[in-house]
């Protein structure tokens, strides 16, 4: 369909250039046109590919979501760019790969892969991509719902929410996470909701067992019922501001 598209503004360009001719047109004025079906080809080009942009980010942060729920950790970790950072709730900044693969399997028990009677369902939804000028670099708001249980526990299962605010970086013509980012407004236990929301289930939730961040939790705040808005990386879309 795209190379139709293009096609179709060559076909386009030719026939202005032709009618030029015909209607006795000056060189410049004919100069002039195809210089601006030339721009305007060049601004479809461009958007066509922030489209692609932005799909291939929604289904690289998808992919981080299907994978963690899994908790295979090896394809998660291949979904960062080197040097990238990994921070849940309050379990502070790991940074690189060795250290967000260590985090990641002290939270299975330095295991890999799903475990029997093991819920840990991530949904990635309400995405905002926006992706830089140069096409090199986007940033991302998700919000995260959570479904975790223990099949047999006793302890029930668990209802979680929160935004992410991730950052991307376009490596060798692939996208890949530079910085993942979850802010966790509450986890609850499923009987009762999140009117029994408590904070140490974000602490069990999100906290290593066992391994220590690279850097300290990057800010401060109370999750519900407590009230905090992450800050939001794009302008309204509406005014601006």
């Amino acid at each position: 369909m795209r190379s139709k598209h293009f096609a179709c503004l060559g076909i386009t360009a030719a026939l202005a250039s032709f009618a030029a001719l015909v209607l006795g047109q000056s060189a410049s004025d004919s100069t002039a046109r195809v210089a601006a079906l030339r721009t305007r080809l060049a601004n479809v080009t461009t958007r066509t590919t922030r489209v692609d942009d932005i799909n291939r980010i929604e289904n690289l942060q998808g992919s981080y979501g299907y994978y963690t729920d899994k908790m295979l950790w090896d394809e998660v970790v291949d979904l960062f760019a080197d040097g990238g950072t990994l921070e849940i709730g309050p379990s502070g900044v790991y940074v690189g790969k060795d250290s967000i693969r260590k985090y990641l399997l002290s939270l299975s028990g330095g295991k890999q892969g799903p475990l029997p009677g093991v819920l840990n369902d991530h949904f990635e939804e309400q995405p905002i991509v926006t992706v830089a000028s140069d096409g090199q670099s986007a940033k991302g708001r998700w919000r995260l719902m959570l479904m975790t249980g223990v099949a047999g526990s006793g302890s029930g299962g668990n209802w979680g929410e929160g935004v992410y605010e991730n950052e991307y970086l376009k490596q060798g013509g692939v996208w890949k996470i530079s910085k993942l980012h979850w802010y966790a407004n509450f986890i609850a236990p499923y009987e009762g909701g999140w009117l029994n929301a408590d904070k140490k289930a974000i602490d069990e939730y999100a906290l290593g067992k066992g391994v220590m961040p690279d850097r300290p939790q990057s800010e401060s705040y109370e999750p519900y019922p407590g009230v905090f808005v992450p800050p939001f990386h794009y302008k309204n879309p509406v005014s601006g501001q």
